[in-house]
């Protein structure tokens, strides 16, 4: 009998992805956590393994001290009091409690992951911000969210210019356009490998 470990280490939000209402709900809040939760719960649903997990440093907030990337040592020498709990708490039949140790020791890992680490040229800050990006428009018609009006949703807070550009709407061809789109491309060019349906 084969066991999936990925919702076991894992646990997502579970998300109707054949919701039809599901883009509308994405459009209500685009800069929060829900295109995020329905992103991951997208990897893993149309590619429930082990694999999909290397993509998810993607929906990190880099400035967040507690998932930020950690140099690949340290993530495994921080890791490794983990597996050590880990394996203590199975020899004295704790299962729950060895089971939140063994997560605590994958997540301090995926934060040493390769695709964990930022990438030259790449501004850690657009990875999530490219994840909601790609949601969106993958549960919206992209006649209905255009770049132009995608970038006016993730980048400007209402009656204020663009923190990035100081535009106070973004056209197709602005430079926060241009970003959104390149960053979006990079995400597609790291899911492709692992088989995550575009």
């Amino acid at each position: 009998m084969k066991i999936d470990l990925t919702n076991l280490l894992f646990p997502f939000k579970k998300i109707d992805l054949t919701n039809p209402h599901l883009g509308s709900e994405l459009l209500e809040n685009p800069k929060g956590d829900f295109p995020l939760d329905v992103w991951e719960a997208y990897c893993y649903e149309t590619l429930p393994s082990l694999v999909s997990i290397a993509v998810l440093p993607w929906r990190v907030d880099p400035s967040d001290p507690k998932t930020a990337a950690l140099d690949p040592q340290q993530a495994v020498d921080e890791a490794s009091d983990w597996v050590i709990q880990t394996v203590l708490l199975l020899k004295s039949h704790q299962p729950a409690e060895a089971l939140a140790s063994a997560r605590r020791a994958l997540q301090i890992l995926n934060r040493g992951l390769s695709s964990a680490q930022p990438k030259h040229g790449q501004p850690p800050s657009m990875r999530p911000i490219a994840v909601r990006a790609w949601i969106i428009r993958k549960f919206n018609p992209p006649s209905e969210v255009r770049w132009g009006k995608l970038a006016n949703l993730l980048f400007l807070e209402k009656g204020k210019k663009c923190p990035r550009c100081g535009l106070t709407k973004h056209q197709y061809d602005s430079a926060c356009v241009k970003a959104l789109r390149t960053n979006v491309a990079r995400l597609v060019s790291a899911m492709k490998p692992k088989r995550i349906p575009i």
